[in-house]
This record gives C-alpha cells, structure tokens and sequence, in this order.
C-alpha cells in the first residue's frame, strides 16, 4: 500500500516535535549533552503518548554521525536505517510474544557481541510487563551490568506489574496524557498540513474522545479524512464517529436536572432509534456529568471543563438555573459510573441505562442532616421533599383515625409502662425501673431479653442508664449493640422511664451520679436514685420533636440522647 496513515506519517523524529511529554524531552536532551547517560530506561504511560517515539529518537540521538547528540539529524545512514526501521542493531522486541525465559537467554547471548553498523546497540522491549517471572529474573544481571556498547528502552502501560528488581536498575520516565487543548492544537497543524477542511470544534471532538492519546487522535483524524470531501463540522464528525454529541448529552441531563424522566427516557429511545452505541452514549454522559459536577463547585474549576466556551457557558447556565448541588451532582455521576460497569458485563445495557437514567431523574434533591436537626431544634418543618445527606429522608406520616372518628390507640404497652411525656419513675430504684425494662424486652424479642436477664443499672451519667452485663466472652454485649437491639432497648427505656434516655455498657460500677440541682438526695442504697422528674406536664411540641428526632435516629441506625432529644 503506498498510503502512510497519519500516526505514522506525523510520528514526531526529534526531542522538540514530542507534544505534551516536555519533562522527559528536556531531561534526556540535557543527558545527552552532558553525557550522563543511563544504560536503562524504562518508559511508562498510557497508549498511543509517544512512549516508542521517544525510545527510537534516543536511539538515534546515541548513533548519530553528529553525536551522541540531543538533536539528530535524520539525514545520516544511522538515522535513517532507524528511522525506516531496518537498523540490525537497534531491534524493537514485543513483550508479548517474546515472553519467556528461553527469550531473554537468546537476547543475553545477543547482547555480547558489538554492533555492526552503528555506536550503540539499542534494545527497545515493548510491552515489558508481559514477560514471565522467570524472564525477568534471568534478565536482572544483563539490566544491572550490561556492555558498554548496549542500551536497554523498556516501555509498558502497566508499570504495577513490572519487579521492583527491575525497576530499581532503570531511571523511569512517567509519560502522562496530553490535554485536549494542546492536542487540539498538533491536529490543527497536521489538518492544515494535509489540506483538510475542518472546524476548530470538530478537532475538539476529536481531542476529547482520543482520551489524552496523539496515536488515537491521529487515527480518528484518518477516519475522518477518508470519509469523503470537507468540510468537516461538528454533527458531520460526530455523525461519522458514532458518537452521541453535546446535544444529546445536553438534552439529557437538562431532563434529570429538571426531574423529568419521561423526557430523559424519550431522549433516549431517539438515541437507540437513530443508531448510537449506548455504551457509548454512557461513556459520554459519565464525561457529562463530570463536567456537571465540576461547575457545581464554582466558576473556579471551569478551567478543567474541557469543553467549547459556548457548551462551558451552557453547563453554567444548567447549573444555575436548577440549583445543582454538589451533593446531588456527585449522586448523579455515581450512578452512571456504575451502571457503565454494568453495561459492559450485562446483555441488557439498553434496561440498564434506563433504569439509571429513571433512578436519576426520580431522585430527591439533598438535605444536610445537621441542618435538618436544627430546624427541629428551632421548632421550624423539617426541609420537604428531601433526602438527607446521611439518611434516606425523614417520614412525617401521622396516625390515622381509629373506629368512630377517634384517634388510633397507642400499641400494647409492657410492664411497667409509662405513657410518653408522663414523669418517670420516682419512687422505685433504678433497679426496679430496669426490671421493667427487660421484661418489656423480653415480651417483644426474647433472646435479647435472655442477653440482659442477669443486667444491672449501676447509675446515670449525660442522660445514659450504665448497665452492667454478666458477660464472660463478650457475646451479650455485641448482641447488646446491634444497631436493630438498641432501638428495641431505647424504645423499652422510654416507655418505662416517660423520656428518652440512653444506656451505655460498662464493665465496673462507675462512681454515684450526680442529681441535677435542686433535687433531694438519693438515699442509702446500692442502686442510686432515679432523679425525679420535672413536675410541669408534657409538652407537646417537645413530644413531636423528639418524635421527628427518633424517625432520624431509626433511619440512621442510631440513637439521639440528652436533653436536646
């Protein structure tokens, strides 16, 4: 074929044409002239960002005519043998097919002999991380103390896997994704150079879905390219590439903003209709949705939005229009990065895209928790229609008549109950009081009952009862705290007690509770007193608060005690 694609045609020949990697050009460049060359590298990153490139232009900076040199002159029979790719001693090793052990005995015997044509001899091994451990291991003193005349360029996009003995014996260069906007940039260079007819915006397009990747980049620019005469707008790339494109993005988090999931799903099914990868679409929402998520925390961070001015000023305007939240923005990108995964693993992504987008656009918008408390502190409605941060929002459902009219009676009370508001017990002993308790317990769950059949309340300290357990191995005391036993516990407390308090298990009798001011004093006995309780009514405008509170603390998997209960 005499067509050269792009990725090849454009591949950079010279330190300076690497985009996006200036600290490993500058770092070897500066090697080169003041000749503190290493005998291994080791060249890391992601796909396609010019980890080969760079191995092949060392090899030539270190054969050159001129040199060693930082800039070779891609004139000489070195260079262009290396360039062409036909250089017997510059050899370029797959790693994947040439991963075993009897591999690298071939290449150590190789490695011995001086090179034929040119200074150096120069192993580029890519891909090094698929070798065996075996492999490696019979390559560590070749690595570690190889021939003056030998250099080694290992590059892989997985350096986790590649032996610290190996990495300890090679100066590695961490090779990072090129932005958008300069990648943006070289296409536009490359288009013009190509004469192709094509919009500014259209190689943003390009940039965007090359994911950092010059190689990807390129690629797409060929596809491009062959599909037929310019010029070329956005909707034409887009149409070409099978992508979605902002609008629909657009159209479609507009919708879950607004909690419309009709129009969402609609927007939808017109996708599926007209032909586009949902896999894809996913993909795009979830870049969606992280710009989303960004311009919810402020103009700040627009700057890492990569995206058009006018689709930047859009998301803005999205944004402000709907009140978004971080914390519901945040939500929203959860629940498409999971059902991403879920696309890829299932045979039903169509169901599970819709599922996400109908869970997205039904979602309740959130309420700071602690702002939900103070406002029951304040006496002021709970935030309607909101989903708390921590919990999964409070119910305010009140109960219904009962026969005739009449409000629905209370539930069954145990021993020892106390209808709520009413004073606690005075005249017994604590002890008495928590008899009741664990008898009202045992009514409704036995085998907690059982648990602290043998407890005692040894006193009270910041409005929590401390029980002491006969518990020789711990089980009583983790059946004790299960999030589902303690309301239980809780609930027995209050009934018994008129108010709400807490417990706390200790394991030794704590020193005497102090009685609130102004109360009489416990008499003698091993159990202290109870503190009498207050002698006005209930209230019950307290009574509904604490009710409010307790629905937080249930949803929670907690408990809510002291005087602000």
């Amino acid at each position: 074929m005499s067509y050269l694609v792009l990725a090849r045609k454009w591949r950079p020949q010279r330190f300076a044409e690497v985009i996006g990697q200036r600290h490993v050009s500058l770092t070897l460049s500066n090697a080169l002239k003041t000749g503190r060359l290493s005998h291994a590298y080791l060249f890391t990153g992601p796909r396609g960002v010019g980890k080969t490139s760079v191995a092949r232009i060392l090899a030539k900076a270190l054969n050159c005519e001129q040199g060693p040199t930082d800039e070779p002159c891609n004139a000489c029979p070195a260079c262009t043998a290396i360039t062409e790719g036909h250089c017997l001693d510059v050899l370029e090793i797959d790693g994947a097919s040439n991963r075993g052990i009897d591999d690298v005995r071939q290449l150590r015997e190789s490695v011995k002999y001086a090179p034929a044509s040119v200074r150096t001899k120069v192993y580029i091994i890519d891909e090094v991380h698929m070798l065996t451990t075996d492999a490696f291991n019979a390559l560590l003193k070749t690595l570690e103390e190889p021939p003056k005349h030998v250099c080694f360029v290992m590059a892989t996009t997985e350096p986790l896997k590649v032996p610290a003995t190996i990495l300890s014996r090679c100066q590695r260069f961490d090779f990072g994704r090129v932005a958008a906007v300069d990648l943006q940039r070289h296409l536009e260079r490359i288009a013009a150079a190509e004469h192709l007819a094509i919009d500014s915006e259209a190689l943003l397009v390009l940039a965007r879905k090359a994911e950092g990747g010059v190689r990807d980049g390129l690629t797409l620019l060929d596809q491009v390219a062959a599909s037929g005469e310019g010029p070329f707008d956005v909707p034409r790339v887009q149409d070409i590439l099978g992508l979605s494109g902002g609008a629909l993005c657009f159209e479609i988090s507009a919708a879950v903003v607004a909690r419309d999931p009709r129009r969402a799903l609609a927007q939808l099914q017109e996708a599926y209709q007209s032909g586009l990868n949902l896999q894809e679409v996913a993909e795009e929402l979830v870049q969606h949705f992280r710009n989303l998520l960004l311009m919810s925390f402020g103009e700040e961070l627009a700057a890492a939005v990569e995206l058009t001015a006018d689709e930047r000023a859009h998301l803005g305007e999205q944004v402000r229009a709907h009140d978004l939240a971080p914390a519901d923005a945040l939500r929203l990108l959860r629940i498409l990065l999971d059902v991403t995964g879920r696309m890829r693993r299932s045979g039903h992504g169509r169901v599970h895209l819709e599922v996400a987008l109908a869970e997205m656009a039904t979602m309740t918008r959130a309420v700071d928790l602690g702002e939900v408390l103070a406002r029951l502190r304040a006496g002021e409605p709970a935030p309607a229609g909101g989903a708390s941060r921590s919990t999964g929002g409070v119910s305010g459902a009140k109960p219904g008549p009962g026969p005739k009219g009449q409000a629905a009676s209370a539930p069954a009370q145990g021993p020892g109950a106390v209808a709520e508001g009413a004073p606690g017990p005075t005249d017994g002993e604590w002890g008495t009081a928590w008899a009741q308790v664990v008898a009202r317990i045992r009514a409704e769950k036995a085998f907690l009952g059982s648990c602290l059949h043998t407890s005692q309340v040894v006193g009270v300290s910041d409005g929590r009862l401390q029980i002491v357990l006969n518990d020789a191995n711990g089980f009583m005391g983790e059946q004790v705290e299960q999030a589902a036993n303690r309301r239980v516990i809780l609930q027995a407390i209050e009934a018994v007690c008129g108010r709400p308090l807490g417990f706390r298990v200790v394991k030794a009798r704590p020193a005497p509770a102090t009685e609130p001011p102004g109360s009489d004093p416990a008499p003698a006995s091993p159990v202290p007193r109870p503190p009498a309780a207050p002698a006005a009514g209930p209230d019950p405008a307290a009574a509904r608060d604490r009710t409010r509170a307790r629905r937080i603390a249930k949803l929670m998997d907690g408990d809510i005690v002291g005087p602000a209960c």
